[in-house]
């Protein structure tokens, strides 16, 4: 029995109405979602989640940094793979040592995402605690993720500040070989790096999930050296794949990597541009990110009033083909 199934079973829930327009749509028993959070935004950002897009997944698991109970759902602890010199001893985990021996109650109000006091620091920081902490968290999460769902198609993993078109998604993962390697996402560059953006979301199938997670078991140390070395969680992720065999697929604009407002529709001056990579209004988008509580609540009200008015329509998607390339 598989730890979500058992804590749901044993925990009190809050009361739910009945399931929302999202829930069951086609695609949806093969795919799993997975969010990545952190103790220091679990109220500020990720606790919109449980009344909106949690009502839409029916597989789905959520990590941080601290295994606990939220809101009847069970946060699993991300790094508890991690070795364990590294946990005992090394700089970035410091606030980790703290909150495993007293809980996210220790922490200040100027710790939390949201605070005036952090509003500076929490996002894009590469000094903040949060965000040292946060890029380890990567390959021992994929690797549990597995663990716990070992047979589906799809792995689809997002952040607390990110906001998924479920809709959408499960129709552009029907278009793809779901037997293929893939890693998709929206493509970030470091050096010479192509990697898929953490924020804006990215997939992994099935067998990319296979050969990433049997790279780490035989390349543990080599991965948890190169976590120390670089400073993004992600890029770590795609050079993981791609020493596992796997390339990576950029999916951009598909994910974004900003909210709806700040999406480049035009070009710098806000006047229509012909230049390719501009047009973005012919392509369908998946997800957003940097999206507040009420940006989610709002879109994801949104998203099913658009389902419930298209039940009996069958949208198309074939623009979407020439758009998931590989790399």
């Amino acid at each position: 029995m598989r730890l979500s199934q058992w804590t749901d079973q044993t925990a009190e829930r809050e009361p739910e109405s009945p399931n929302p327009p999202c829930w069951g749509l086609q695609g949806s028993n093969d795919t799993v979602v997975i969010i990545r959070t952190g103790s220091t935004e679990l109220d500020d950002r990720f606790r919109i989640h449980v009344s909106t897009t949690l009502r839409c997944f029916q597989h789905y698991l959520l990590f941080s940094d601290l295994e606990e109970q939220y809101h009847g759902e069970q946060i699993l602890d991300a790094l508890s793979i991690v070795s364990e010199d590294i946990k005992a001893n090394h700089a970035d985990f410091e606030t980790y040592r703290w909150i495993q021996r007293q809980g996210r109650a220790a922490l200040a109000p100027s710790e939390l995402s949201g605070s005036p006091e952090a509003f500076e620091r929490m996002d894009g920081n590469t000094e903040n605690p949060g965000w040292k902490l946060d890029k380890w968290k990567f390959m021992p999460m994929l690797n549990r993720t597995l663990h716990e769902y070992p047979d589906k198609k799809w792995y689809v993993f997002m952040e607390a500040d990110s906001f998924l078109l479920w809709s959408m998604l499960l129709q552009y993962l029907s278009l793809l070989n779901p037997i293929e390697p893939y890693y998709i996402g929206a493509g970030s560059c470091i050096g010479d790096d192509l990697f898929a953006h953490g924020g804006s979301g990215f997939v992994v199938s099935q067998p990319a999930m296979l050969l990433v997670t049997q790279h780490y078991a035989t390349h543990k140390a080599e991965v948890e050296t190169l976590t120390d070395e670089l400073w993004a969680g992600d890029h770590v992720l795609a050079k993981s794949f791609n020493n596992a065999g796997v390339s990576t697929t950029d999916a951009w604009p598909h994910f974004q990597g900003d909210y709806p407002g700040l999406v480049a529709y035009a070009g710098p001056d806000g006047r229509y541009t012909p230049a390719a990579w501009l047009q973005e209004w012919c392509v369908p988008t998946i997800s957003y990110h940097h999206m507040s509580s009420d940006m989610i609540e709002g879109l994801w009200g949104f998203e099913q009033q658009w389902i419930s008015a298209h039940a009996n329509v069958s949208l198309s998607l074939g623009a979407m083909q020439n758009c998931a390339r590989r790399d």
